[in-house]
């Protein structure tokens, strides 16, 4: 098991790269989002650890894509390719019901993790329903390119087929 604790480096080596990056790390349950980003500013980090956030579920051609909005256009979209998985660690991953999202925000030059935040979404089931269908494609890489040149994260927004909103509690 892994420890995560603000101020200390992000435990898993391979992803600290020192590049920028939004990446969707899978776990047993479901998953954890890596968020990297080079020179956080104090807003964005406010926006991270206080804020209200907004976690929406989009979906095109088998792909689903989860996009986190912190508010004040500070927000990421991450798709799902779960096809690389072999067929026990795709039916455990299924079969979960876990639907708990640890978020990191991580200062990728440094690989500090400057914040954590945890979220369940009403949504994993339909999320996994999606991704089930993934199951012997191929190409999904190549989709997600150009489902990224025809929608922005604004209109994956837009046309998110289910959403839940987390408000930060003091």
């Amino acid at each position: 098991m892994d420890a995560y604790t603000v101020g200390q480096l992000f435990p898993h080596e391979d992803y600290c790269t020192g590049r920028e990056m939004n990446v969707a790390i899978p776990t047993e349950g479901f998953f954890h989002i890596l968020m990297a980003l080079k020179k956080i500013s104090r807003k964005e980090k406010k926006l991270f650890t206080k804020g209200t956030i907004t976690a929406s579920l989009f979906e095109q051609r088998d792909i689903p894509f989860l996009i986190v909005d912190f508010g004040e256009n500070f927000s990421i979209d991450i798709s799902f390719d779960i096809s690389k998985f072999d067929d026990e660690t795709r039916r455990i991953w299924i079969a979960s019901e876990t639907n708990a999202i640890a978020i990191f925000l991580v200062e990728a030059t440094t690989g500090i993790i400057e914040g954590i935040r945890l979220i369940g979404v009403g949504f994993a089931p339909k999320l996994r329903e999606i991704c089930a269908r993934q199951k012997g494609q191929t190409g999904i890489e190549q989709r997600v390119h150009l489902i990224h040149s025809a929608f922005t994260t604004k209109d994956m927004i837009r046309h998110a087929i289910a959403k839940t909103v987390f408000k930060q509690h003091s």
